[in-house]
């Protein structure tokens, strides 16, 4: 094994004292700050679930997970069986993932408000339940010994109390917060009697990696009880103002990804709580490996072998689920807390490569890993363990992550077909209608419908990718404005007021970094676009074939193709590319090379070899701070 690489702190790579967790100016570049920290209050505030309704990609993405996987789901024998039988846990056991699969129920539930759903979450809950013992564990692990010392017993509880206070957060259902608060006193009687348990797991996981999830949960529940013990552990406990370690890019349990990403989100709401300036660090530190560095993928998610990672290679068990989800999370808090556009931005990478990539398009099916160089394989734990559940979650959550209200109106995070409804200052209920078929276009028709008329403020994210869109108010003159930024609208609103949106999506050609030098990836929007070999026959069935060796010009890509074999209403990337074996000369002749969106599940390949590395028109990620990078 390499000798770790350890990505150096924010003071040595130039960032401020301060934080770069800064509130922009309302003018600012992305990414640039104001003199401020955060507000632990909060800038922006995601709307209830319940008040968005989702049409699109979006909706589509969830109505498959929910009908093609959600509800043919065997409960009993996926999950509970082992609740009720037991065994040795652990390793030798394996890993559940109910509280998980329970709180996506829930969210999905709550946001729907589809009876189906409703009743499936109440029988799974009634079900978990039954098999609390009476000092309040819940498990599958039957020597009490042996509990909460074998993997993944403490994560598991983590979770489930999470889920049970989901539960009664968006359905107040007392009973889930009884069995919740149960488990927890469980957990504190526990570790109080045997302090050794916050060593190693299992005698080589730490401690940190073992308890993902409790932490939030923890303070979650503290938050539904009003009781100060469950937060007092987590602080003075599980030490969470204090975490902050190091980053290695090394294949080590102490540099597992997901593990720090899940403790950086409870950090994240713990401070705005408290606005404590240390639960700042850690995310500071990973914002700095993933943007300053190369801990970034072009996919939008990080991590190899479920580790950080900084070699930008997309093999095998590239891109874990589990963090792909936490990212996109911790994203949505940073924005809430600075409303910088850059979060919404990486967000939106996330979303439409890592993640949806990381389900089958008919919903059925999900990943552990998703890589982009070489095949990809469906999770070999069907509905069971982190990831398939996570990424439910992700599903669950992503109508929260589009519209935020702001201290004096509404802004508009991630565009896809939905509705939203909020109540704004003075009694004024708003009703923002979405036309979009993005991320095919970039135009979007928003329809402005307020309970009478009003003064306010509706922003609109103009992602970085987009150089220039323009923006007009009923058919006004349109106003040229630049990517990277929230663009404010500020006027009194009357209901059939409509904002028309378009932002220009050209083809984008990304230098590639680290492993892939001298290659490019071709992005439209925030879709990236990848290598189908059954889409490419012509090529793939020469002899001399490596998809490695494949080689395109910029200059030479076609309009975008309709193509509907990933989703209904995508498209396709066509050019040419020079024949295997031949060198890529001006002069020899190119054969047609089709690439599909990066969520199909058949895609092998997102790097090309281009003839000039330097052209023009191949560009650096608008994710990637390059003038700080750390190489």
């Amino acid at each position: 094994m390499s000798t770790p690489r350890t990505f150096p702190t924010e003071s040595a790579i130039g960032l401020t004292t301060a934080s770069h967790l800064m509130v922009p100016q309302a003018n600012a570049k992305a990414g640039e700050a104001s003199a401020r920290t955060p507000d632990k209050a909060g800038v922006m505030h995601p709307l209830d679930l319940a008040r968005v309704t989702l049409g699109g990609e979006f909706g589509r993405r969830v109505e498959r997970i929910i009908e093609a996987n959600i509800l043919k789901i065997d409960i009993d024998e996926t999950f509970l069986v082992d609740f009720r039988k037991r065994g040795k846990g652990g390793v030798t056991q394996g890993y559940v993932g109910l509280g998980k699969f329970i709180d996506a129920v829930v969210r999905l539930a709550a946001g729907t408000g589809d009876a189906r759903l409703i009743h499936l979450k109440k029988k799974t809950i009634a079900g978990l339940l039954a098999t609390q013992d009476p000092d309040g564990y819940i498990g599958i692990v039957e020597d009490p010994d042996d509990r909460m010392k074998v993997l993944w017993d403490l994560h598991e509880n983590g979770y489930l109390i999470w889920a049970l206070v989901s539960d009664y957060h968006f359905f107040g259902n007392k009973t889930s917060l009884n069995g919740a608060q149960r488990m927890a006193d469980y957990v504190l009687a526990r570790l109080s009697a045997n302090p050794q348990l916050l060593g190693k797991v299992d005698g080589y996981v730490p401690f940190s990696v073992a308890s993902i999830g409790v932490d939030r949960a923890f303070l979650a529940l503290s938050h539904a009880t009003g009781q100060k013990k469950y937060r007092d552990f987590i602080i003075d406990t599980l030490e969470l103002n204090e975490f902050n370690p190091e980053i290695h890019a090394a294949f080590l349990p102490e540099n597992h990804a997901y593990t720090y990403m899940a403790h950086c989100q409870a950090q994240l709401d713990l401070y705005r709580e408290t606005g404590d300036p240390r639960l700042l660090r850690a995310t500071r530190r990973a914002l700095a490996f993933m943007r300053k560095g190369e801990g970034l993928l072009v996919t939008g998610s990080c991590t190899d072998g479920e580790c950080w990672h900084d070699t930008q290679n997309g093999l095998a068990n590239t891109s874990e689920t589990c963090l792909s989800a936490y990212l996109a999370r911790v994203m949505s808090s940073l924005l809430e807390l600075e409303g910088d556009s850059l979060y919404g931005d990486i967000m939106e990478r996330d979303i439409y490569n890592a993640l949806f990539a990381a389900t089958a398009p008919d919903g059925s099916k999900s990943r552990y890993f998703t890589p982009f160089e070489g095949k990809r394989i469906y999770d070999k734990f069907g509905y069971r363990y982190c990831c398939a559940n996570n990424n439910k979650r992700f599903l669950a959550e992503l109508r929260g992550w589009m519209y935020y209200r702001t201290a004096s109106g509404v802004a508009v995070n991630l565009y896809n077909a939905s509705t939203a409804t909020m109540n704004l200052p003075s009694t004024v209920e708003l009703k923002i209608e979405q036309e979009t078929n993005y991320p095919s276009s970039g135009d979007v028709l928003l329809k402005i419908d307020p309970s009478k008329a009003a003064h306010f403020e509706v922003k609109l994210r103009i992602p970085g990718w987009c150089k220039a869109a323009t923006v007009s108010v009923n058919g006004g003159a349109p106003e040229t404005v630049a990517g990277g930024r929230f663009h404010v609208l500020e006027r009194t609103w009357k209901s059939g007021d409509v904002i028309e949106l378009k932002m220009p999506m050209e083809w984008r050609f990304i230098r590639g970094r680290r492993s892939q030098v001298g290659r490019v990836a071709v992005l439209r929007g925030p879709v990236i676009f990848t290598f189908n070999p059954g889409c490419n026959l012509e090529l793939t069935g020469h002899s001399d074939f490596d998809p490695r060796l494949i080689a395109i010009h910029p200059l030479e890509v076609e309009p975008p193709a309709e193509d509907n074999s990933v989703r209904p209403g995508g498209v396709a990337c066509k050019l040419k590319t020079w024949p295997p074996g031949k060198s890529p000369w001006p002069t020899t002749e190119r054969i047609p090379l089709v690439l599909t969106e990066y969520p199909d599940p058949n895609g092998q390949g997102i790097y090309f070899i281009t003839p000039d590395a330097a052209a023009s028109a191949i560009v650096e990620d608008e994710l990637i701070d390059t003038v700080r990078r750390v190489v």
